[in-house]
């Protein structure tokens, strides 16, 4: 066999060295990987819970809308109005909510213009009557002279709505007749003597 010579005997172990360093004689260092995340790292918020709201307990009024409204107090009012004989609230109004709470909703139409008085009653307990009366407050005006615990009035498109708050009534009295509180206050003086 024959001799190579130390210089290539060197060349080749030094050749074999750089090689052994660059391919693998350092430990690989792993591959990076994702940490689960932390309860605090979380991307998914977590639900809050919801402020749940009891459903509204009410009581039966079974209060005659000539009771209610006696036929002298409306004559009083404007004598061209007239009782209907029966009524069906448009839905989502307020003698719509009296009615589903088994309260009582009447209606007078003028036998002329054929516009219209509106009165529901119905009656709440306690937290029913707080929510309304808060949503009621956000968007009318108080109105101290007509009695009860809290009154209120508003125009919207042309009709004006007094809402009041006794003891555990809710009395909701509307017409566009009603373009200021004092309009109003007759209907709802008699409403309030009559419960």
């Amino acid at each position: 066999m024959p001799r190579r010579s130390p210089a290539v005997l060197l060349s080749a172990a030094t050749l074999l060295a750089v090689t052994m360093v660059l391919t693998g004689c350092t430990t690989p260092e792993p591959a990076p990987t994702s940490a689960p995340p932390s309860p605090s790292d979380s991307s998914t918020p977590t639900p809050e819970p919801s402020e749940t709201t009891a459903p509204p307990t009410s009581t039966p009024v079974d209060i005659a809308c000539d009771i209610l409204v006696p036929p002298q107090v409306m004559y009083d009012f404007n004598p061209n109005f007239s009782l209907l004989a029966s009524f069906t609230p448009a839905s989502g109004s307020a003698a719509a909510d009296a009615v589903a709470a088994e309260g009582t909703a009447c209606r007078w139409q003028n036998n002329t213009s054929g516009e219209v008085v509106d009165v529901s009653v119905a009656s709440f307990d306690a937290d029913t009557l707080d929510r309304l009366a808060t949503d009621t407050y956000g968007h009318s005006t108080m109105v101290p002279t007509y009695g009860g615990d809290e009154a209120y009035f508003e125009v919207a498109d042309g009709v004006g709505e007094a809402v009041v708050f006794d003891g555990s009534y809710w009395v909701v009295v509307s017409s566009s007749y009603f373009l200021e509180p004092g309009d109003a206050e007759p209907i709802v003086a008699a409403v309030l003597a009559a419960l």
